[in-house]
């Protein structure tokens, strides 16, 4: 971890008015690259050369082998549930996603229920943190397949990929 603390010595901090809050990242080049791709509805990780690990959103450093991650990929919009969380009704100011208010940023209404998830989209080998849309919250299961919601006009932002849904009605 010593590449990482001596060339990016201080945190960068990215605001946005994203569902997810704000990130503090140490691969502005990365973010860049990612946003650029989310801009054109695809997602890009990182792959490692010496493991094969690819990883969303990118990162500069394998976790496994510890090497530089110079490789880039696209993953399929479509992944797997792999963890989720049901929330009680949302009242606005009680509850925060992220760091954000839901009914403040316009995710969800007064009164409904959001559902985090952690989606491991296909050909990634890690999870992405997002919300689950259009789904009956009683028939949400690890497993479920899901493709990404987009926003309607992405600019290069965060907020580009707004969540996921069921690949099948449910």
């Amino acid at each position: 971890m010593g590449y990482v603390k001596e060339t990016r010595p201080e945190t960068m901090m990215v605001e946005g008015d994203w569902q997810v809050g704000c990130y503090r990242y140490k691969a502005p080049r990365l973010l860049e690259e990612y946003t650029r791709a989310l801009k054109k509805k695809k997602i890009l990780g990182t792959m490692c050369m010496g493991c094969g690990k690819v990883i969303v959103p990118p990162r500069n450093i394998c976790g496994r082998c510890h090497m530089r991650m110079e490789g880039r990929m696209i993953v399929s919009e479509i992944g797997t549930i792999t963890s989720f969380v049901v929330s009680p009704p949302v009242v606005k100011g009680k509850y925060k996603l992220f760091g954000v208010d839901p009914v403040d940023t316009g995710a969800l209404k007064e009164g409904e229920v959001m559902v985090p998830v952690f989606i491991r989209f296909d050909g990634s080998d890690s999870n992405l943190a997002c919300l689950l849309f259009n789904a009956d919250p009683k028939k949400v299961f690890i497993g479920m397949r899901v493709k990404a919601v987009w926003a309607a006009e992405p600019k290069g932002a965060m907020s580009d990929l707004d969540g996921v849904e069921p690949l099948e009605k449910l």
